[in-house]
């Protein structure tokens, strides 16, 4: 009986060893995947910078709170291709196609539509230069797709003389994938000018 007794007392502890271990290996198991999953996701919001073929880290924090000020470059990027005219067909060709790669087809639109008013030739023959100065950009993430109004002036300067004239433009933003054409990941859409002022007209003293 005593034999009986313990044997009995050698299997509990043999069955209590058992569970602790199971119990251990479950616990190391689920902290791994948890620190996996909390690993995978800390890596996904880090940015990683190529420099001749090296891949270096940029610790700007958290890729959303960077996403405004992406934003904001990527218009001001796209109205500098867009509105930057220089007496040149290949110049003006060169960065309307840079352009067309952060817009829809509403940007080919309207530059068709300047085409055939023959705003590019009436640049090129007297020879005018156009430049664009952005005075800022408003975005609102809290909506999808994001809702953009960019405020500029655009400048254009002659041998003589000098026209400037304040527009306003109206576009919605969507996420795409980066590229290297389009390195911050946003296609705009119905982009179109809502308004533009009189030209402003002063004379240029050499």
């Amino acid at each position: 009986m005593k034999e009986l007794l313990e044997l009995e007392k050698q299997f509990q502890r043999a069955k209590y060893l058992t569970f602790t271990v199971v119990a251990g290996c479950l616990t190391i198991a689920l902290a791994a995947v948890v620190l996996s999953l909390n690993y995978a996701h800390n890596f996904s919001k880090r940015i990683f910078i190529l420099n001749r073929g090296v891949a270096l880290e940029a610790f700007s924090g958290n890729v959303m709170d960077n996403r405004a000020a992406e934003a904001k470059h990527h218009v001001a990027r796209f109205h500098e291709l867009f509105f930057t005219v220089s007496p040149d067909p290949t110049s003006i060709e060169t960065n309307v196609k840079k352009a067309f790669f952060l817009c829809d087809e509403s940007a080919k639109k309207l530059y068709d539509n300047l085409r055939e008013q023959r705003f590019y030739d009436q640049i090129i023959t007297s020879n005018i230069t156009q430049r664009v100065n952005v005075d800022s950009v408003s975005i609102d993430l809290r909506y999808y797709p994001y809702p953009v109004v960019a405020y500029l002036k655009l400048v254009q300067e002659r041998a003589t003389a000098r026209s400037t004239r304040t527009l306003i433009t109206q576009v919605e933003m969507v996420d795409v994938n980066r590229s290297d054409a389009n390195p911050n990941g946003f296609l705009m859409r119905n982009f179109r000018v809502y308004s533009t002022s009189q030209p402003i007209e002063e004379n240029i003293v050499r």
